[in-house]
C-alpha cells in the first residue's frame, strides 16, 4: 500500500495548499469591500453549516471509494478489456478472415510431462496457459520478427479480461518493457529496492494505461482474491542495441530475469515475450524460471494461401483467382523470394494489404499478385543467380561448364542458399513495405480525415527517424541509432521542428513573459504586502522561463505525474485542471489588481474600470503560468512548459512543411487505421520491421551518396593517374575514398541490403589492391588488370545500390 500512502499525502498536502490559498484570496478580496458590522450568530450558523456540508462530502467520498475499492478488480478487468479490445482491432483490421498464427507449446523444463504438449492455434493460448500448474504460472512466448509475439499476448489478455466476468479470477495487465527505462543500478534485483522500484514502476504504468487510478492499481495488485498476471511484452526491447555477445549484454533484462527467478516478492504469475535468440542468449534451458515456452512457429504454405484467398473472397465476391500465380510458386519453389514473405503474419499481413486495393473508379483491383512471381520468383532469382555468380566467376558460385551439367533442381537449390536470394528476398521485403502506407490510406475506415499517402509516408518518415540520442553536439551516425526505437511521445517531438529554433522561440517568449511581469511589479509597487501577493506569479514565471531553455527531450518530468482516476465520478485529470486553473486565476488577478492599483494611485474599496480590467488580464495570464495543456492527442501533452513548447513546435513544423499542424489529430488518425499503437502515454509504430523500413528510407539516400561519391572519386583519381610520374601521390588520394568506404561500412549495414554492404566492402578492397600497385611501379599489365577488376566492383556496388534504393 505504499503508493496508497503516497497519494493520501499528497491530497493532505494539496489540502493544505488549498486552504493557504483560499486564505490568501479571502484577504484580497476583503480588503476590497466595504467595512461593516457583522452578525456574530450569522457568522457561527454560517461556519456551522460549512463545516457540516463538508463532512457530508467527505463521507460521500470515502464511501464512494470503499465501494470502488470493494470491486477494484472487476473495474481493471473491465478497464483492461476495453482498451485491448480497442488496439486489438486496431491491429487485425477486418476480422472476417484471421491470421494463421500457430504455436508449439512445451512445458516447464523441471515440471512433470504433460499431454498438453504440442502445436496449437492462437485462440487457444488462454486455456494452455491457465492449464499451467501453480501456484506461480510463468509462460515465454517466443519467436522471431514478425511472428505474432505481440498479437499472441494480446489475445491472452484480453481473453482472460474477457473471462473475469465468470469462474476466472485472473486479471490481466498487459504492458511494454520499453517504458522501465532504468532500475536501481547499486542495487540487487533479490533485494526490497528492486522490487520497490518495480513495484512503482508496475503501479504507474498500469494506471496510465488504463486510465485507473494508482490505489486502486495498488490494491489489485496486493490482494488476496484476485490473480494478477503480469503480461511483460518485449523483453529483447530493454537494452536496444545492447547485445555486444559479452556475458554482461542486455543488463536490464538480465536484471529483470533475476527479479523474476528469485525475488520472493515478485508477481507469480508471469508471461513474458522475447524474440527466440535473445531469449536462448540468457542461459540456461529456461531464463525464466519455471516458465513454459510457446514458440511461435512458420505460417504454413497452404495457411498463408487460405488466408490470402479468403479476403479475396469476402472482398471479390468469392473470386481468388488472382493468387493462382503465387500458388503454383509456393508449390514449386517453396524456398523462393516470395514464399519467404508469406513465413509471417506480419508479412502476410503486409501482402494482403498490398494486393487488396482497388482502383479510383472501384472497378478492378489496383495491383495484380502475379508481380511478385515475375519480379521475385523462383525464374527471376535463377536468371539473376547466373547472371552475377556463374556468368562472372563469383567466389561462392559453380563454375559455368559445372552449371551445365546440374539438374534443375539443384541449380534451384544452390541459388536459393546464395547471398542473391536474401538480397531479392530483402527487395520483395521492401517492395511490399512500400506499399503499405498507400493500401492503408486506401482502406482507411475514417474517410473523412483522409490524408493523402505520399505526404503520409513523408511524415511518418520524419517520426520514424527521430531517435533520441545523447551527445547533441555531434551529428548521429545512422549504425549508432538503428538499435534505438523511434520516440513518439507527443511532448518528446519538439526537435522535429528544429531543435534550436523550438528551443529559441520558447526561451525568449517565456523569458520576456518572466521579466515583463517581474518588472511590472517592481517599478509600480511598493506596500509590502502587495508584493507578497503578486509574488507567487513571479515565481511561475521564472520556473517557466528556466524550463523553456532546457535541450532535454521531456523539458518538464513532473508534468508527466498525474492522477487518471475518478472521484465522484468526475476525472481527476478534471479536478486538478479545474483547480490549478483556479489558482491561476486568484494569483493572476491579485497581480494585476496590486500593479494596476498602484500605478492609478487607488485603493480599495473605489477601484476604478481600469483596474478590474487590469485584474481580468492578471486572471487570464496566470492560468498559462501555471497550468495547461493540449489536449489533441490520445495521449495528451501536459504541464505549462511542455504545452507552450509543442504549441511553438507545431507551428514551426507547418510553417517549415515537415509535420501537419493537427499532428494530434494525424497521430489519432494513424492509430485509428493500425499504422500506429499506443504503448501507455505514447505511440509506437505498428511493427518494428515497418518502422525500421521507414528509418532506413530516410538514411540510406545520404549514406549511399557519400559512398558512391567516395568510391567514384577513388576511381577517377587512380584512373586520371595512371599516366602520372608520381603513383605514391595518386595512390594516397584513392586509399582517401577507400578509407571513406570502409568508415561507412556500419552505416551501409544498418541502411542497406547485406549485399549492397558486401558489395561496397569488394570495391574498397579493390581500390586498395589498385592503389598498392600504382605506389610500388608495377607494370602496366597488372595495373590493367586491377584497374578492371575494381571497375567490375563499382560496377557492381553502383548496380546494388540502384536496387536498394
Amino acid at each position: 500500500m505504499r503508493a496508497s500512502g503516497r497519494t493520501a499525502r499528497g491530497w493532505r498536502a494539496a489540502a493544505v495548499g488549498c486552504a493557504v490559498l483560499v486564505c490568501v484570496a479571502g484577504y484580497g478580496l476583503f480588503r476590497s469591500l466595504p467595512a461593516g458590522d457583522v452578525d456574530p450568530f450569522g457568522a457561527l450558523t454560517g461556519a456551522l453549516g460549512a463545516l457540516a456540508g463538508g463532512a457530508g462530502l467527505v463521507a460521500s467520498a470515502r464511501q464512494y471509494q470503499r465501494e470502488r475499492r470493494a470491486g477494484a478488480e472487476s473495474t481493471l478487468a473491465r478497464a483492461v478489456r476495453t482498451h485491448e479490445d480497442r488496439q486489438y482491432r486496431n491491429l487485425l483490421g477486418p476480422r472476417k478472415a484471421s491470421i494463421p498464427v500457430r504455436f508449439r507449446f512445451s512445458t516447464p523444463p523441471e515440471g512433470p510431462e504433460d499431454s498438453a504438449t504440442g502445436t496449437y492455434e492462437w485462440p487457444e493460448i488462454t486455456d494452455r496457459f491457465l492449464a499451467l500448474r501453480g501456484p506461480a504460472r510463468r509462460l515465454a512466448i517466443l519467436g522471431g520478427p514478425g511472428s505474432g509475439k505481440s498479437l499472441l499476448a494480446k489475445e491472452l489478455t484480453l481473453s482472460l479480461a474477457s473471462r473475469h466476468e465468470g469462474n476466472v479470477r485472473e486479471v490481466p495487465v498487459l504492458l511494454s518493457l520499453s517504458s522501465w527505462t532504468g532500475f536501481p543500478l547499486d542495487e540487487k534485483p533479490e533485494g526490497e529496492a528492486f522490487h520497490t522500484a518495480f513495484h512503482d514502476w508496475l503501479v504507474h504504468e498500469t494506471s496510465r494505461t488504463y486510465g485507473q487510478p494508482p490505489a486502486l492499481v495498488d490494491s489489485v495488485l496486493d490482494s488476496a482474491v484476485a490473480d494478477v498476471v503480469l503480461v511483460l511484452d518485449g523483453l529483447d526491447e530493454l537494452d536496444p542495441g545492447g547485445d555486444d555477445g559479452t556475458p554482461l549484454a542486455r543488463p536490464r533484462a538480465r536484471a529483470l530475469l533475476r527479479y523474476l527467478t528469485n525475488n520472493p516478492a515478485c508477481p507469480g504469475d508471469v508471461v513474458l515475450t522475447c524474440r527466440t535468440t535473445v531469449y536462448e542468449e540468457f542461459g540456461g534451458i529456461a531464463p525464466l524460471a519455471g516458465a513454459a515456452r510457446a514458440e511461435l512457429l512458420p505460417v504454413p504454405p497452404d495457411a498463408a494461401l487460405a488466408h490470402l484467398r479468403a479476403r479475396s473472397a469476402w472482398a471479390d465476391h468469392g473470386r481468388t483467382e488472382r493468387w493462382d500465380a503465387v500458388l503454383e510458386e509456393i508449390r514449386t519453389a517453396p524456398s523462393s523470394p516470395v514464399a519467404r514473405q508469406l513465413l509471417t503474419p506480419w508479412r502476410l499481413t503486409t501482402t494482403a494489404n498490398a494486393y487488396h486495393v482497388r482502383s479510383e473508379d472501384g472497378g478492378h483491383w489496383h495491383r495484380d499478385p502475379a508481380e511478385l512471381v515475375t519480379r521475385w520468383g523462383h525464374e527471376a532469382l535463377l536468371d539473376r543467380y547466373h547472371r552475377e555468380v556463374v556468368e562472372n566467376g563469383g567466389p561462392h558460385g559453380p563454375p559455368q561448364a559445372s552449371w551445365d551439367l546440374l539438374a534443375p533442381g539443384e541449380r534451384l537449390r544452390d541459388a536459393e542458399a546464395s547471398p542473391v536470394a536474401e538480397d531479392m528476398s530483402h527487395e520483395a521485403e521492401e517492395h511490399l513495405l512500400s506499399l503499405y502506407v498507400p493500401s492503408v490510406v486506401a482502406g482507411h475506415p475514417g474517410r473523412r480525415h483522409h490524408y493523402p499517402a505520399d505526404r503520409v509516408t513523408r511524415w511518418l518518415t520524419l517520426l520514424a527517424a527521430h531517435r533520441q540520442h545523447d551527445d547533441l553536439t555531434t551529428p548521429p551516425a545512422p549504425s549508432g541509432l538503428a538499435g534505438r526505437r523511434a520516440s513518439l511521445a507527443p511532448h518528446q517531438l519538439w526537435p522535429l521542428g528544429g531543435r534550436r529554433l523550438v528551443r529559441t522561440l520558447h526561451g525568449g517568449i517565456a523569458t520576456l513573459i518572466a521579466l515583463t511581469v517581474t518588472g511590472l511589479l517592481v517599478f509600480t509597487v511598493h506596500a509590502p504586502g502587495d508584493v507578497l501577493l503578486g509574488f507567487p506569479l513571479i515565481v511561475s514565471s521564472a520556473i517557466a522561463a528556466v524550463l523553456a531553455w532546457s535541450d532535454r527531450p521531456d523539458i518538464d518530468p513532473s508534468s508527466r505525474v498525474g492522477r487518471t482516476g475518478r472521484t465522484l465520478g468526475v476525472p481527476d485529470r478534471t479536478i486538478i485542471a479545474v483547480s490549478l486553473a483556479s489558482a491561476g486565476v486568484v494569483w493572476g488577478g491579485l497581480y494585476g489588481m496590486v500593479v494596476a492599483g498602484s500605478v492609478v494611485e487607488a485603493r480599495p474599496p473605489d477601484l476604478p474600470p481600469i483596474v478590474w480590467a487590469a485584474t481580468a488580464a492578471g486572471a487570464l495570464l496566470g492560468v498559462p503560468l501555471l497550468r495547461n495543456w493540449s489536449v489533441e492527442t490520445y495521449t495528451t501533452v501536459k504541464g505549462a512548459a511542455p504545452g507552450l513548447r509543442h504549441r511553438i513546435f507545431l507551428v514551426c513544423a507547418a510553417l517549415r512543411g515537415r509535420l501537419p499542424l493537427r499532428l494530434g489529430r494525424f497521430l489519432d488518425w494513424a492509430h485509428q487505421g493500425g499504422l500506429l499503437r499506443v504503448d501507455g502515454s505514447a505511440y509506437r509504430f505498428r511493427h518494428d520491421e515497418f518502422e525500421q523500413y521507414l528509418w532506413r528510407a530516410h538514411w540510406r539516400p545520404q549514406v549511399l551518396a557519400v559512398c558512391l561519391a567516395a568510391a567514384e572519386s577513388a576511381y577517377g583519381a587512380g584512373t586520371e593517374g595512371t599516366e602520372a610520374t608520381d603513383g605514391q601521390a595518386t595512390a594516397d588520394r584513392m586509399l582517401t575514398g577507400a578509407t571513406t568506404l570502409s568508415e561507412h561500412r556500419p552505416d551501409l549495414s544498418a541502411t542497406c541490403p547485406a549485399g549492397t554492404a558486401a558489395a561496397a566492402e569488394e570495391a574498397a578492397e579493390a581500390l586498395r589492391a589498385w592503389a598498392a600497385q600504382l605506389a610500388s611501379g608495377a607494370p602496366e599489365s597488372r595495373l590493367v588488370s586491377h584497374r578492371d577488376r575494381a571497375s567490375h566492383a563499382l560496377r557492381r556496388f553502383r548496380a546494388s545500390a540502384e536496387r536498394g534504393a
